[in-house]
């Protein structure tokens, strides 16, 4: 079986909050590279609760990026703290879909869950779509729909005033081609930004939660879930949030007992 892997290089993040202070006094006096690797180096001798600190401390002034939030993920694991460390991989998956090692210790992490859901199988368009999409960035698919944009509107030029009828014919067939690759480009480039800009899914951060049948604590018992289940919101209603399951069952579950991706 494959470790849990600390990742030691920070990519790049996005800082989304520019001129506030570290809350912590421990990070007051650091760039966040320096706080990133003197929290590596709290992991590596053993210190999960301190590199976890100094790691959730990054996030919470606005830092992002998958390896911040795989470490993190990391710390809370060697904790055994199921919710943060399953919250912590799939924010790492979200930045980064097609990193095998976020998948890998994920897919570990969600092994310290109690609950046993078998999901509903998915149509084959959609899983395609999603494996498609996590194949690569976002970045990535952005730049290739430009590139074949570019590639269609210079064969369709050549197929314009090419002077032989070969030339002409291979490059309008290149003109389709370049097009549909363009427009599956850019599909797959929105498909991947709203997963990343509209996630609906939230994990279960409350040791156990019963789902009601109505936004109510008087409504009668539906199901029962514990900490580190991933669920999708449907709605959210007087601060209740309507649930559904990756097996098809739906119930409401007061919105503090999950936490958004």
């Amino acid at each position: 079986m494959k470790k849990i892997h600390l990742v030691k290089k920070i990519f790049p993040l996005l800082i989304l909050s520019a001129f506030i202070g570290l809350p912590l006094a421990t990070a007051q006096a650091q760039t966040p590279q320096a706080l990133f690797q003197q929290a590596n180096q709290d992991y590596q001798k053993g210190d999960y609760l301190q590199a976890a600190t100094k790691y959730d401390s990054l996030v919470r002034i606005g830092y992002r990026s998958a390896a911040l939030y795989n470490n993190l993920g990391n710390s809370y694991y060697r904790l055994g703290r199921v919710a943060p460390t399953i919250l912590a991989y799939e924010r790492a998956a979200l930045l980064a879909p097609s990193d095998e090692e976020i998948r890998h210790n994920l897919s570990l992490a969600q092994n310290m869950t109690v609950d046993n859901i078998v999901p509903l199988s998915e149509s084959l368009s959609a899983r395609l779509t999603d494996t498609l999409t996590q194949a690569l960035p976002i970045g990535a698919w952005s730049v290739l729909a430009v590139v074949f944009a570019w590639s269609a509107l210079g064969l369709f030029l050549l197929f314009l005033f090419g002077l032989h009828t070969g030339t002409k014919r291979w490059s309008f067939y290149g003109f389709l081609l370049s097009l549909a690759l363009c427009a599956l480009s850019y599909g797959l480039r929105r498909h991947g930004e709203n997963q990343l800009h509209n996630n609906p899914y939230s994990i279960v951060t409350v040791a156990n939660v019963t789902a009601k049948s109505e936004p109510s604590a008087a409504g009668g018992d539906v199901f029962s879930i514990h900490e580190g289940t991933k669920v999708r919101v449907m709605e959210s209603l007087n601060k209740w949030d309507k649930i559904r399951l990756a097996d098809g069952k739906i119930g409401w579950i007061p919105s503090e007992a999950a936490e958004k991706i």
